[in-house]
């Protein structure tokens, strides 16, 4: 035996010691004397577990006084039958909720078996299980008799001396190989490869035909892959690795292999038996043909942070929070239907149930179809999970209202049915303080918000002391106390892309930080091929645009506008000018055709992302006429907006009017000649379409959602590679720091402020709009659901004070007046915003924030501003004089190797607006010019919301900062610029004014932009404290 082999055999050794450490049989060290390699199975072992647990089934089929080999013909007869079953597809029994059929069906619910001239047999399950209650000492038992067993060196082909390495087998029939290899010799590709190649299933190998074993095993030292079915070449192995700080692989074992995990804890007789009772499945394929059917065997990650769950809850009881952060691609579904299922199972050490009824709740209609085909495929009996909002067999009242009364149960809602469920809770006593465990997918703000804090008033446990009279204002502190507490509820929130109020909310602080429960993450989900990397083709281009000025004044008078403002408005002009976008239109569709639309087998398709409703109209319309005056019928749009929108006729359109399909999702997906979706604000999350090859960006992303939108091209596809990426407005540094956040470790650092209702409470109480006895006033009718009419009669005291005034300081011009006015309605927005957020971790034990809370959450929805209120009649003389796309940069590879140390920021609630300088006036050809030299800069991208902002904001810290001031005041504007002193206080306004606006944030990343903004402030402030002189010598000398 060569040294390679002693030491594999040393690796396998090992592997089954330990194995029967954890309760397998491992007798005569595994040598497979009683295995029959023509039957793929132990026959002792199935004969003696249907013998001693079904003992009067088993004289009917192989009865006591047969003689003369006649017994040994009918245990023949018997096992043949079993690998019949074994061998039938698998289905579902819609009335018991088991599998029929198969391996699972044998193993969960057992088979019958007829025979001519006696009596048939029904033979139980398989395997018996250890049961949720540890009181059902005979089922107990039953799972105690089953027999675990180790086998070594095992043939798989009745014609040939080949073996696998290791055979796991339940009662006699085999569920897991292994084949093992140590990589001081070879690697675990060297395993995957003899599978694909030389494991090949066919008529004389039982064992290796797909559904007869669970799952397969290639093992080294330092690696694990899985397949749960055999199909030569094309055998797909998934990795089933623990993960090493963040990335693909295991981290080193103090105590041996890497991969020991996978005896010592994945496979020891505990684990390995819930894996076989809870999480091992079988999807069958949308075709319904059996062959293309597979058994789904559960990825590390989705086992780890479900039972990590679960013996967080045994080990400290119910009520807390958890957040699950696993990337895309990582069977979110799967995960949520095996937790659901494991969490209204459980029982605690009484054998009661630690959950009465299990809540799921999803963000939209696809992901509730999704998750209920995924629960529908877990083992449960009928009528177990409660649908709210399915249209054939949507839950009535009565059926939803019996299911949450009996408990025992999981209620799966989105959003928008959500408020059904809610109200049936509100108006429903007997479901008080009942214990509920909440599952919410894609946990963004929806669910960190006002809908988890509605969702906790109502079951939350509010204990009140029978003896004493209660108040409002005890019921109102005692009500917010168990919201803050809520420890009847647990909360399980899962995303892929956390935002940092939902790292707060559900997220676990470890060493000063939040962060999540369990981890999976965008670089080990791209290292192990789940999802593509989205950055590894990108291209930008820089748009190059004109505009001029062909509305002149009369004799000798110059049309003056507000500087800053006119900069935005001719920006957006230009922006969304047909010529501007008609141009990106020949790029898109001539880019598709070439590069994207042949691929899949010419089924490749791509998506094209705009800024608002009216952008994606305008480029629907262009993309339709650009593609029918070249003739192109091979392709055709699609655009995806919300609501109703105005063209520029004034015509009322919407979405199915343009597109002529009710379902545009499900008409990009199955119509093929539907190549390109153009959407706005609209499945930029949660779409999934692995055929998406192609993303045409044209809006400015930031933050969380650069990731969520790019993140549509990472599903794979069989034949998909690179995904590309052609960007019209950002860059790929900006890019790539978005996506930093959430590459391995997505976090937060610190704390919010809890005293942030304080201060703006002071705010909104000394504005001078309300009294206390106005706000009683509103939170008493809103309390005591004194009905619409109540509250608005109630409300309109405060509401109009506030209007009539904001009108007064319009009309007068009364600026100072008009921005306190503005303060109060910001703070108001923040003051309910910080509520729902603030009140669901701290128990403030003051009923006056929750009263103010509801004054800000009505008032909130009535303090209206009017949006464009300046004369922007000088637009009528704008035209685009030009317009250039030039490529910058082509296909380059921006993919990451790590992410970033920094934390996601927590929201600040109580930050006041600043006062601002004097708007500019200037000649409209000068904001012209202006415009003209912003789009001609390099990389630097304008917003139409928030360029005058920026520059208002950055001006008022500037004149506010006296040194700055005094350096303009006795220098020259070329000392000014030259000035190091003046260039920092620069930076420092610069900085300020980033954190005041933060999407501006990502245009100050160039040294040269600072620079050029350092220089116009410097004309600018000098000219200020001069009179106009810019330029004017001055003896005074640099700071």
């Amino acid at each position: 035996m060569s040294h390679a082999q002693l030491m594999e055999l040393e690796f396998e050794t090992n592997l089954c010691t330990e194995l029967s450490e954890r309760g397998w049989l491992y007798e005569d060290d595994g040598k497979p004397t009683g295995w029959d390699v023509g039957l793929a199975m132990v026959p002792e072992d199935v004969l003696h577990w249907l013998s001693t647990q079904y003992p009067d089934e088993y004289e009917k089929a192989v009865p006591a006084d047969l003689v003369n080999g006649q017994k040994t013909d009918a245990e023949k007869k018997l096992l043949l039958h079993v690998t019949k079953e074994l061998a039938k597809g698998t289905k579902m029994d819609a009335t018991t909720g088991h599998p029929v059929g198969g391996l699972l069906g044998v193993l969960r619910k057992g088979f019958a078996y007829a025979q001519v001239g006696r009596p048939a047999a029904k033979f139980g399950p398989m395997m018996e299980f250890p049961p949720a209650n540890p009181n059902l000492t005979e089922v107990v038992e039953a799972a105690d008799a089953v027999r675990l067993r180790i086998l070594r060196q095992v043939r798989f082909d009745t014609t040939s001396n080949d073996t696998i390495d290791v055979v796991l087998t339940a009662n006699g029939i085999p569920v897991v190989t292994l084949e093992l290899k140590t990589d001081n010799t070879q690697t675990v590709q060297h395993a995957i490869r003899q599978y694909r190649e030389d494991r090949k299933p066919g008529k004389n190998r039982p064992l290796l035909t797909p559904g007869r074993a669970l799952v397969h095993f290639a093992v080294s030292n330092d690696l694990v892959y899985m397949t749960t079915k055999l199909e030569g070449g094309d055998t797909v192995f998934l990795p089933f690795n623990q993960g090493n700080d963040g990335h693909e692989g295991n981290p080193p074992s103090p105590t041996g292999s890497s991969t020991n995990y996978l005896w010592r804890e994945i496979l020891a007789r505990p684990m390995f038996m819930r894996i076989l009772k809870d999480f091992a499945l079988f999807e069958p394929s949308k075709t319904g043909k059996k062959d293309e059917g597979r058994l789904v065997f559960p990825r590390f990650h989705q086992l780890r942070a479900v039972e990590r769950i679960v013996a967080d809850i045994e080990a400290h009881g119910t009520g807390r929070r958890y957040l699950v952060w696993h990337s895309a691609g990582s069977g979110k579904t799967k995960t949520i239907a095996w937790l659901s299922h494991r969490l209204i199972r459980h029982m605690s050490a009484d054998s009661k149930s630690t959950f009465d009824s299990v809540i799921v709740v999803t963000d939209r209609t696809v992901l509730d179809e999704n998750i209920r085909h995924d629960m529908n495929l877990v083992q449960s009996s009928q009528g177990l999970v409660v649908t709210v909002g399915e249209k054939k067999s949507r839950a009535k009242s009565p059926q939803l209202k019996k299911a949450l009364l009996d408990g025992d149960h999981i209620v799966t809602c989105t959003l928008q049915t959500f408020p059904e469920v809610m109200k049936l809770i509100e108006d429903t006593e007997e479901l008080r303080g009942r214990r509920w465990a909440v599952v919410a997918d894609e946990a963004h703000s929806s669910q960190s918000g006002s809908a988890a804090r509605q969702l906790k008033e109502l079951l939350a446990d509010v204990e009140l002391d029978d003896d004493e009279d209660i108040s409002a204002d005890d019921l109102l502190a005692a009500k917010d106390s168990a919201i803050a507490a809520s420890s009847n509820i647990t909360f399980v929130a899962l995303t892929a892309t956390p935002k940092a109020k939902t790292l707060r909310l559900f997220g676990t602080e470890r060493d000063g930080r939040w962060e999540a429960f369990d981890t999976y993450t965008m670089a080990q989900a791209i290292e192990e091929g789940f999802i593509l990397d989205v950055l590894t083709n990108y291209s930008t281009y820089d748009m190059f645009l004109r505009v001029k000025n062909t509305l002149e004044g009369g004799e000798g008078e110059e049309i003056r506008v507000n500087t800053g403002e006119a900069v935005s408005r001719i920006v957006r002009f230009a922006v969304l000018h047909p010529t501007a976008i008609a141009q990106k239109v020949v790029v898109v569709v001539e880019h598709f055709r070439r590069n994207v639309m042949g691929m899949l087998g010419g089924q490749a398709k791509a998506m094209v992302v705009t800024s608002s409703r009216m952008e994606a109209l305008n480029w629907s319309r262009k993309m339709d006429d650009y593609i029918a005056s070249k003739g192109y019928g091979d392709m055709s749009t699609l655009v995806a907006f919300s609501g109703t929108l105005k063209d520029e006729s004034g015509e009322d359109v919407t979405e199915i009017s343009v597109n002529g399909h009710s379902d545009v999702a499900r008409a990009f997906r199955e119509e093929g000649v539907y190549k390109v979706l153009i959407v706005a604000n609209k499945f930029q999350t949660g779409f999934d379409e692995p055929r998406l090859m192609a993303m045409y960006v044209d809006k400015k992303l930031t933050g969380v959602a650069t990731v969520q939108t790019l993140s549509r091209l990472n599903r794979i596809h069989p034949g998909k590679t690179a995904p590309m990426v052609v960007d019209f407005r950002n860059t790929p540094a900006s890019v790539q720091k978005d996506f930093q956040l959430y590459y391995s470790d997505a976090h937060v650092d610190g704390d919010v402020d809890p005293n942030a209702l304080y201060t703006l409470g002071e705010r909104m109480d000394t504005a001078g709009l309300y009294g206390p006895g106005d706000m009683d006033a509103v939170a008493d009718a809103f309390l005591a659901d004194a009905g619409g009419e109540a509250i608005a009669k109630a409300l309109a005291p405060v509401k109009d004070n506030w209007t009539t005034q904001w009108r007064e300081a319009r009309l007068s011009k009364d600026k100072v007046k008009r921005e306190a006015l503005e303060q109060f309605r910001a703070d108001v927005l923040a003051y309910r915003n910080a509520w729902q957020f603030l009140s669901q971790i701290v128990d403030y034990q003051d009923p006056q924030l929750h009263r103010r809370a509801i004054l800000a959450t009505l008032l909130a929805r009535n303090l209206h501003v009017d949006g464009n209120e300046g004369d922007d009649s000088y637009l009528e003389g704008v035209q685009l004089s030009g317009v250039k796309l030039v490529p910058s940069a082509i296909n380059e590879d921006h993919s990451l190797t790590q992410g970033s140390t920094d934390g996601i920021k927590l929201p600040e609630f109580e930050g006041e607006r600043r006062g601002s300088a004097a708007p500019v006036k200037g000649p409209l050809d000068e904001a012209i010019e202006r415009v003209n030299e912003m789009f001609k800069a390099k990389g630097v991208e304008v917003n139409p919301g928030s360029v005058a902002g920026f520059i208002t904001t950055f001006w008022g810290f500037l004149d506010a900062n006296e040194e700055a001031v005094a350096m303009a005041k006795n220098n020259t504007v070329a000392q000014l610029k030259a000035s190091q002193g003046f260039s920092n206080a620069v930076g420092l306004a610069v900085l300020k004014t980033c954190q005041e606006s933060q999407e501006i944030q990502s245009y100050m990343t160039d040294p040269a932009f600072i620079a050029e903004i350092s220089n116009i402030a410097a004309d600018a402030l000098h000219s200020r404290h001069h009179g106009g002189s810019a330029g004017g010598e001055s003896n005074g000398s640099q700071s």
